[in-house]
């Protein structure tokens, strides 16, 4: 690289701080980017990257200083491919993504992409604006032009993001195979009505629709529809096939829901939006005389009517899982609202795993001290509201939106006839049988509650109405087995997350260091190491704002002999370090922080007291 970098602007995205080497601001995008310390377009960046897969891989055309690179690279941790044509703005996206260290997750490459190869030029017709500048085909010219489906040959792409500066349609005209091959989505630019019509010529013979625009110059998504005479009748066959290829054999897909009466103009909205997405709804009614004639009237739905209401509350949303084989399980709540693409993309999340995992929207990881205890504040809670833009592991997921293989778990409703809530219990089972559980990327309000004058189920159940099941004093129950409960023991055996274990002598400095470690690495597990649990130094290594698994482990605990078993047994994935006086940070080796877990005298004055986070 050439281009001596310099940091002009951080910006924080979802833990990650992403610097940009910003060398022009009369460019409109640069200087766009220093006055708001975010990413250009930022809403349609999150929008359409929360609903791409962990494995994707992103074509950028039209990179120009690497705005959307870096954040497909950086902040969504996925591999890209990106092309520039401009000498200057490539030297500046070059510059971007070395600074950024993700050069393993991004390609960069100078070609123009067109309907064919060739040769052209850049022209501009404003000098000050780097982004003005766009490729000028020609018989003569420095710049080479090709065409993506020479280049990418049999690679799987899940977007193609094109902004040509008018030319949009001729590279899509290039990358017809790959579209027909990959079916991904596309982010395409198209600044007058004339390029949006050239666009979608080349678009529609493909299958492609409009679903939505973005952005003052409009950006459109397009994605592969169905005809409406093409158009399956069974919700399994909407589902992408690669993905139904990855699971073990899927016949159904089947949702689960449990109501309360009282609920119904709720209840209403959330079947309205769930039915078209599944074969089959199993619907628990809890304090019912008899069904609404929404419910009974319809072929999709079978349900229970639980008169007295008092036995299972929100855990009857399982009562369909044991009369059903070979499909596809969501759970579900009676106050969400549940977008269109909901189940498509939960299944979508499932594949990825091959089916051996259970994936919802709402989850909870715990902050651990060796202690041996798991006050309430010391957790990390995700709400379904919640904006995320990669999936992360959790040690409870919530049953308002989850999704499993009927293969993979087999409870029956009678396994609730217990105090602990449907998420406890649930996460008890799938820790006892080594299922991981994971969150799922999306966007803000992707999923939304639905305000009602009387609770639903679950807000019926967490008020502590008499049931069996009740949440009231309940809601934090933890799966009962050996402490510490980690997601280290439902690890597959070729599993490659980092473990980080720093060894520190004081609070200072550890903020910093889980915060630089856990950024940018998918589900690490924090330990952090020292001689006693001090009240300064829990209230800043348990804090609910660490999205990954952290542990407090003191010499001088009850537990630090399970936690020396549990980390010798994953030593081969272990960095370590000693942290001293807040800022002296040293990596180590084995033999040295093999030492670290001899247990040593309590001190005297320390006491069991509960803190909450600062």
């Amino acid at each position: 690289m050439t281009l001596q970098a310099t940091i002009a602007c951080e910006v924080n995205s979802y833990r990650n701080p992403v610097r940009f080497h910003l060398p022009d601001l009369n460019d409109h995008i640069q200087r766009i980017i220093v006055q708001n310390s975010a990413f250009y377009e930022r809403a349609m960046l999150e929008d359409v990257g929360s609903s791409l897969p962990e494995d994707a891989l992103i074509v950028d055309v039209g990179a120009h200083i690497g705005n959307h690179t870096l954040f497909f690279g950086s902040v969504l941790g996925v591999r890209t491919i990106a092309f520039e044509p401009n000498p200057a703005a490539f030297a500046t996206l070059q510059a971007n993504v070395e600074l950024n260290g993700i050069n393993g997750l991004v390609e960069l490459s100078p070609l123009a992409l067109g309907a064919g190869p060739g040769v052209g030029e850049i022209v501009s017709a404003d000098s000050a604006d780097l982004g003005d500048a766009h490729f000028q085909p020609g018989e003569h010219g420095a710049v080479q032009m090709a065409k993506l489906d020479d280049l990418l040959l049999e690679h799987r792409v899940h977007l193609i993001k094109v902004d040509v500066g008018g030319a949009e349609a001729d590279v899509l005209r290039g990358a017809q195979e790959i579209i027909a091959r990959s079916r991904p989505k596309l982010l395409v630019s198209a600044a007058t009505r004339e390029i949006l019509g050239a666009v979608e010529a080349v678009l529609r013979p493909l299958g492609y629709r409009k679903i939505r625009f973005y952005n003052d110059t409009p950006t459109y998504l397009f994605e592969p529809v169905h005809s409406e005479a093409a158009a399956p009748t069974r919700a399994v066959d909407l589902i992408d096939p690669r993905n139904l290829t990855m699971l073990p054999p899927t016949q159904r897909i089947v949702a689960g829901m449990a109501s309360f009466a009282g609920n119904e103009i709720a209840l209403r909205a959330a079947v309205v939006s769930l039915l078209p997405q599944v074969d089959c709804l199993h619907l628990y009614l809890n304090g019912f005389a008899q069904a609404p004639l929404f419910i009974a009237e319809h072929p999709k739905i079978q349900h229970f009517i639980d008169m007295d209401g008092v036995r299972y509350g929100d855990a009857g949303k399982f009562w369909g899982l044991e009369q059903v084989e070979d499909a596809v399980y969501i759970t579900c709540d009676d106050d969400i609202v549940y977008p269109d693409d909901f189940v498509a993309r939960m299944i979508g999340e499932l594949a990825q795993a091959r089916g051996l995992v259970a994936v919802g929207v709402r989850g909870t990881i715990m902050l651990q001290s060796s202690r041996g205890y798991y006050p309430h504040d010391e957790r990390v809670v995700v709400e379904l509201e919640r904006a995320l833009m990669r999936r992360r592991r959790v040690h409870m997921v919530g049953t308002n939106a989850s999704a499993f293989h009927s293969s993979m778990v087999k409870m029956k409703l009678s396994d609730f006839q217990d105090s602990k809530t449907a998420d406890a219990r649930f996460a008890e089972y799938l820790h006892a049988e080594g299922v991981p559980a994971y969150i799922v990327p999306r966007r803000e309000r992707w999923l939304q509650p639905i305000e009602g004058q009387r609770p639903a189920s679950y807000g019926q159940s967490n008020m502590g109405f008499g049931l069996a099941y009740d949440s009231a004093t309940k809601r934090d129950d933890i799966p009962s087995s050996a402490y510490p409960v980690s997601l280290l023991r439902s690890d597959a055996a070729d599993a490659s997350s980092i473990i980080y274990l720093v060894d520190a002598d004081q609070a200072d400095g550890l903020v910093e260091f889980i915060l630089a470690v856990g950024g940018r690495e998918r589900d690490p597990v924090i330990f952090v190491a020292c001689d006693h649990e001090t009240d300064d130094m829990r209230r800043t290594v348990l804090h609910p704002e660490f999205l990954c698994e952290v542990h407090l482990v003191a010499r001088s605990g009850e537990h630090v002999s399970n936690y020396k078993e549990l980390l010798w047994k994953h030593a081969g994935r272990i960095r370590a370090w000693t942290l001293r006086n807040g800022n002296e940070l040293k990596m180590v080796d084995a033999d040295e922080w093999g030492n670290w877990f001899e247990p040593i005298e309590p001190l005297v004055d320390v006491t069991s007291t509960v803190f909450s986070p600062a």
